[in-house]
């Protein structure tokens, strides 16, 4: 690492709050095969998303799922999919627009869609974590370079602690996630292990969590 980002202090550790949600961000069938919109590391992100999932639901956190999809032709989507034509073909009610069966949501858990890359544009989801009195996004989903950094820009806009664990994003490349994982350690996120935050979802167990008005 350069050293100007440690002379200008940048990469401060925020630390866990004390009311988390999980975010999980398009992982969706497309996503699985670099065939049609994934790639490098983007599967081994669903299955360790998975795992998180599972502790998340045990801890009884709010869990929130956006994908992204087109309503019909890929007209309302705009100027993406000139630069990236074959989101055009993430057709809601398509199998390919639809979330991996492994992380299929629960009838009590936040379900969106979006248009664009970030999880809070044109969705209702700051709203919600506003009313569940969310502090601390636990980002997961794909991919690392695109929507996820979107969203997790964001995420720190609102005020939120972003969150990023490691193992449960993915790119369809290399560069770009380690790149990318990188720059949002230094300017948005902390990068966390999944290890570290089942631990911390564990030590939520039991705990009065601060309650709802």
């Amino acid at each position: 690492m350069d050293p100007i980002y440690s002379r200008q202090t940048m990469g401060q550790r925020m630390g866990f709050g004390v009311r988390p949600a999980l975010l999980i961000i398009d992982l969706q069938n497309a996503f699985t095969s670099d065939e049609m919109l994934g790639g490098y590391n983007i599967n081994d992100a669903i299955r360790n998303t998975e795992t998180l999932l599972k502790a998340s639901r045990e801890a009884g956190i709010p869990v929130a799922h956006v994908r992204f999809c087109t309503s019909n032709d890929g007209s309302d989507i705009g100027s993406f999919g000139l630069k990236i034509p074959r989101l055009k073909e993430m057709v809601d009610g398509e199998w390919r627009a639809e979330i991996v069966d492994a992380l299929k949501p629960l009838q009590n858990e936040y379900v969106s869609v979006k248009r664009h890359a970030s999880a809070f544009f044109g969705t209702s989801l700051q709203a919600w974590l506003t009313f569940q009195q969310v502090d601390t996004l636990l980002i997961t989903g794909c991919a690392t370079s695109g929507c996820v950094r979107a969203s997790t820009i964001d995420a720190s806009a609102y005020g939120y602690r972003p969150m990023v664990v490691v193992e449960c994003v993915g790119d369809r490349a290399q560069q770009p996630h380690e790149y990318n994982l990188f720059d949002m350690e230094q300017r948005y996120a902390d990068l966390v292990t999944l290890d570290e935050t089942r631990a911390y979802l564990k030590s939520l167990q039991g705990a009065a969590a601060p309650a709802l008005a």
